[in-house]
């Protein structure tokens, strides 16, 4: 497995910016429902893996 293409940002770095905001955007739209009513805690548990999900998918996104 490849680590460093994982864990670096993908050129050019405005789209990857610009498709990891928008990820991180509507994932935390659509789980709002589950994070709400948990509290601090939860939203922070939901911020990290929204950012985890968005960063996978703006990195396959930007391979093809």
């Amino acid at each position: 497995m490849n680590w460093k293409f994982w864990l670096s940002a993908s050129e050019p770095r405005s789209r990857y910016m610009l498709l990891m905001a928008v990820g991180v955007l509507v994932l935390m739209t659509i789980t709002r429902p589950f994070w709400g009513p948990g509290g601090p805690g939860m939203a922070a548990f939901s911020a990290m893996l929204a950012v985890i999900v968005a960063h996978v998918s703006a990195k396959l996104l930007m391979k093809r």
